[in-house]
């Protein structure tokens, strides 16, 4: 039986009592030195409240600061809010090609394993491969963010060997542990866990098509999402020194994902602009129904594409990584790459052609000021300074002595 299925029926009988409030696994920002003169001081505060965890953050790392993008550090308004019990799901879901997936315990943004869409040479590529991480595995967008983790810049006098503590949380709930653990309950058998996806290729590009997850019989080797039931019965994710570093999809529901709020600290949300409310639990952004982070073409969708484009529908399936078993997210440019046709010819066979017509939808700099376009990092079409071409490559547009997304 494959190995999610195993893990999933082990945890299912397990009753879990209520959790209480893990506010002592944060760190206490207000002890460090912080980002660097000029900055603000860190902030984070954490409570517990309706089941859930709540954290609040201004986006300030508790560390120096060393500029590795064009983008300055930004304080920000971040808040998450995930559940203290959290349930795993039926099949595992893919987390966010862009944008933010999770929090470490410093309250920063975690990120999912690939870079964004510029520059070209690195469109969605390995950004720990492609170097341009700071020692932290951190580096400016939007706002600072992760890619990859490392346990000693969020804990203190833990050595190795020894069980790693709680670093982050995802989105689902679930919290995210450095890399050693325990095999047994007496914790006799203490193992640094590993991937099980293993590069085909070197991820300069679409990183998420360089992996593939190989399973296999070892108790070091963590599930498809990085992850497992630890001998308490208890699932958790952990880092790993390879691909895909914290999480590879989401064992729960990402509720997160719908309730957090992220903005440069200061805007003021009026009233033609209102905050979102959270979505609703069964869609995605774009492209259809499934939870969020998916939006992946159904097999309706993929069979009526694969005519009209004169393919094998298996082909166009695993394209799109729709294919039975895959949990990478969906990135059109990308499967129209591996497909070998044009963008615009893959979303008018999938019927999801992109939206509207006219010039890409930007936030316009005041008149007279210069531009500056660089990676923002950040999905959303309605973040601060960000704008979508047409097929979802997302631009920054602000004056270059005050990029305030990147």
């Amino acid at each position: 039986m494959h190995r999610w299925l195993i893990a999933c029926l082990l945890a299912a009988p397990l009753m879990q009592a209520q959790t209480p409030c893990p506010s002592d696994v944060f760190l206490d920002v207000s002890k460090y030195e912080g980002a660097g003169p000029g900055y603000p001081k860190p902030e984070l505060d954490v409570n517990c409240e309706g089941g859930e965890l709540v954290v609040h953050s201004n986006g300030i790392p508790h560390y120096e600061f060393v500029q590795i993008t064009p983008n300055p550090l930004l304080e920000m308004d971040q808040s998450f809010r995930v559940p203290l019990n959290p349930k795993r799901v039926d099949k595992p879901i893919p987390i966010p090609l862009l944008g933010s997936a999770g929090f470490a315990v410093n309250g920063l943004v975690i990120y999912g394993p690939n870079e964004g869409p510029i520059p070209a040479e690195e469109n969605f590529g390995d950004p720990i491969y492609n170097s341009i991480m700071d020692a932290c595995m951190g580096h400016t967008a939007l706002s600072y963010h992760y890619h990859a983790l490392v346990q000693k810049c969020l804990s203190e006098g833990v050595k190795d060997g020894d069980p790693s503590p709680i670093i982050g949380y995802a989105f689902d709930g679930f919290p995210i542990r450095g890399p050693w653990g325990c095999l047994d309950a007496e914790c006799k058998d203490v193992v640094k866990f590993k991937s099980g996806w293993q590069p085909v290729r070197q991820p300069h590009t679409d990183s998420w098509d360089a992996y593939d997850y190989v399973e296999k019989d070892d108790p070091a080797q963590l599930d498809i999402c990085n992850g497992r039931v630890g001998p308490d019965g208890k699932y958790s994710y952990h880092i790993t020194r390879t691909w895909p570093y914290i999480m590879g999809c989401y064992a729960g529901d990402p509720v997160g994902l719908r309730n957090r709020q992220e903005r440069p600290a200061g805007q003021q949300v009026s009233e033609a602009q209102p905050a979102r409310p959270p979505r609703p639990a069964g869609g995605g952004r774009r492209g259809g129904g499934g939870p969020p982070g998916s939006r992946r073409p159904g097999p309706d969708q993929v069979a009526t594409a694969a005519a009209a484009l004169e393919m094998d529908a298996g082909k166009v399936a695993r394209a799109l990584r729709v294919d039975p078993g895959n949990v990478r997210p969906v990135n059109m440019a990308a499967s129209a790459r591996t497909l070998g046709i044009d963008l615009g010819a893959l979303r008018e066979a999938l019927g999801t052609p992109g939206r509207g017509g006219g010039p890409p939808r930007i936030n316009q700099n005041p008149p007279g000021e210069p531009e500056c376009f660089f990676r923002c990092g950040q999905s959303d079409e309605e973040a601060v300074g960000c704008g979508l071409t047409q097929d979802f490559k997302v631009i920054c547009h602000r004056p270059c002595d005050n990029n305030k997304c990147g």
